[in-house]
């Protein structure tokens, strides 16, 4: 593989691009969450079913940023990974644009699909770029520091998204992405670029374009895509289209291990840090989006709570997660990924266990402690498991590196969700021990992340980046 767009890790990213990148990353999420508090005006104002409007505005948000995360990681190590972000900032400026004036479904749909994909192109340039441009010293806590922005990102999402709502109207969540956007195309405009080798040379993009990995991206979409829809339906039509996905994976994998530069190579799973690291993160992902979308219907459906009540220990736990991300990346820097990344994972496996009791929590209060404990293990351990896996490839791969890990992270997600509907579908929601029986498996999800964390390396040194296999 050419290397003409890695950047040399020696010459360090200024704090301004740092800033901007980050600032720009934060709208994937807030652009998630906030628009959900929005659903009811949009359906009315666009007079749509409100039904048709999430599902559409929603799950196509979610399925081109899932499908879009290894494709847009692997542009930026063959064009260049601020060059990527650039564009992908852009790409999310147009799509609020549109949204903003959106006065039909389709013009929302295609809205929300701009913006996904360029949300799918900066995330893993930001990543990729903090992995190549950060010192090794810092680089735990810079990445201790995106966990805690896209946290923070996500949880102030339904109450800002709600105040704009009622102030301003739907449209105002749209436009409130574009001073952000405006703010970070001006300071990685003022920052110095980061230096490249000198031998460098700007790949054409047309060359790259027609060099891409189109076919292994069509059927990674494709295989992602289903798993979504998968995900999102019932009935007889479910099981075929996992298996269809099942299969669509199968046939992926076989032509990355044939693709002369593929989009996500299936052979940097052999490599124990990285698998563990983004499987850490996976399965660590699996808990709190499953206990995200679960909690709430308990308390609501089987204890008579509101919807504000349980949203306020939801907040708890992504609060403390805000707070612990730096201190994690931190100890990942002194202590090395395996011990900071295990006390993490200690701590997220007792709040679930915890957790498992569920049928003796009477009011959401009652889960608050196990939720904060969950939250403060998520912080410490998930940046010392993205500084491993990152750390356990070469500079050339580090967009592709960024993408897969993303990848894992939305599948974690999708898998939680798809299981929790097949447990608490029909006359289960209303049933404690099908509840229990959830919380259950989030709590083998995160002791397995605790194993895992032991193929972490025990040192930052330990984790040397290693030639293309």
């Amino acid at each position: 593989m050419s290397k003409s767009a890695v950047e040399s890790p020696a010459n360090g990213l200024a704090g301004t691009t740092i800033a901007a990148l980050l600032l720009a990353a934060a709208q994937a999420p807030l652009g998630s969450t906030m628009i959900a508090v929005g659903l009811p005006e949009i359906s009315k104002s666009l007079h749509s079913d409100i039904g048709l409007v999430t599902s559409l505005a929603v799950t196509s948000y979610l399925i081109v940023n899932i499908i879009g995360q290894s494709p847009g990681g692997k542009l930026g190590d063959v064009l260049g990974h601020l060059r990527t972000a650039r564009i992908g900032i852009l790409l999310f400026a147009i799509g609020a644009g549109v949204g903003v004036f959106a006065n039909s479904l389709l013009l929302l749909v295609i809205s929300r699909c701009t913006m996904a994909l360029g949300a799918a192109l900066v995330f893993p340039s930001t990543v990729a770029l903090l992995r190549t441009h950060v010192p090794e010293a810092r680089r735990g806590r810079v990445f201790g520091l995106v966990g805690s922005t896209m946290s923070l990102s996500a949880a102030i999402g339904p109450p800002l998204g709600g105040e704009l709502v009622s102030r301003f109207g739907w449209r105002a969540i749209f436009f409130a992405s574009l001073p952000c956007l405006a703010v970070a195309v001006v300071l990685v405009r003022l920052a110095p670029p980061p230096a490249r080798p000198t031998n460098a040379k700007q790949q054409d993009a047309r060359a790259v374009l027609r060099a891409f990995d189109w076919g292994g991206s069509a059927l990674l979409s494709a295989a992602l895509a289903s798993l979504v829809i998968g995900s999102k339906i019932h009935g007889n039509l479910q099981p075929m289209v996992l298996i269809g996905c099942a299969v669509l994976a199968v046939v992926f994998v076989f032509w990355e291990l044939r693709a002369k530069d593929p989009v996500l190579d299936p052979r940097v799973f052999t490599r124990g840090a990285f698998t563990a690291g983004s499987l850490i993160i996976a399965m660590q992902n699996f808990a709190m989006y499953g206990l995200i979308f679960q909690l709430p219907q308990f308390f609501t459906q089987i204890r008579g709570a509101t919807a504000r009540e349980v949203g306020q220990i939801l907040f708890a736990m992504m609060a403390c997660m805000f707070a612990l991300s730096p201190i994690g990346g931190r100890s990942s820097d002194r202590l090395g990924p395996r011990t900071s990344a295990l006390a993490g994972a200690v701590l997220t496996f007792i709040g679930v266990l915890w957790l498992r009791r569920l049928g003796s929590f009477m009011v959401p209060s009652d889960a608050l402690y196990p939720l904060m404990l969950v939250g403060v293990g998520l912080g410490l351990g998930t940046a010392p498991a993205q500084t491993a896996a990152m750390m356990a490839v070469g500079v050339e791969q580090s967009g592709m590196a960024a993408g897969a890990t993303s990848t894992m992270r939305y599948l974690g997600s999708i898998v939680s969700i798809l299981m929790l509907s097949g447990i608490l579908g029909g006359a289960g929601a209303m049933q404690i021990a099908a509840h229990e029986s959830a919380v259950t498996a989030f709590a083998t999800a995160s002791g397995l992340a605790v194993l895992m964390c032991l193929a972490l390396p025990g040192t930052v040194a330990g984790s040397k980046p290693i030639a293309r296999p």
